[in-house]
């Protein structure tokens, strides 16, 4: 009987020691478990302020980019109205005449301009070529191009309405 005893107390103490360190592993999971959790919230956190400040930059980045688009939009047409004001009544009746073809009339006009007026031609062909290459180097998608350029004929195609509507 004192073999049963000491047998079954041996075994209780051996159950005890493994229900303990069951417990200890159990909750040594739990702890691991849950600095998991908060590494991987961190984690989103972290990425999602990132991602906040890189969205907040792009946003500036595009008012900019817009801002200089207006500004420069402005100077064209700017330009375009100087150059306009300065044309004599005949230059204007050649660009008007309807039996001249768009070459005749091409050539007629530019031989009529003197030679501030083609200074200034020179001049709007030069902005236009330095915003069509930095159109170019700042446009990263094709869907971006596709719009610009529907802008932009939308735009040719009002303001030749409205200089025709005005002489």
């Amino acid at each position: 009987m004192r073999n049963l005893a000491l047998k079954i107390s041996t075994t209780s103490m051996v159950l005890l020691f493994l229900a303990g360190v069951s417990f200890a592993q159990e909750t040594s999971t739990r702890t691991k478990i849950k600095d998991q959790i908060q590494l991987k919230d961190q984690d989103q956190l972290k990425d999602q302020i990132q991602l906040k400040g890189q969205t907040q930059l792009k946003d500036q980045d595009q008012l900019k980019d817009q801002s200089q688009v207006k500004e420069q939009s402005q100077l064209k047409q700017q330009n375009r109205e100087k150059f306009r004001n300065s044309l004599t009544e005949d230059q204007i009746g050649i660009l008007e005449r309807r039996e001249m073809t768009q070459n005749q009339k091409r050539k007629a006009f530019m031989n009529s301009l003197t030679e501030q007026q083609r200074y200034m031609l020179e001049e709007n062909q030069e902005l236009h070529q330095q915003q069509k290459n930095e159109f170019r180097n700042n446009t990263p998608s094709g869907e971006q191009n596709r719009q610009m350029m529907q802008n932009r004929s939308n735009t040719q195609n009002s303001t030749v309405r409205k200089g025709i509507g005005q002489r």
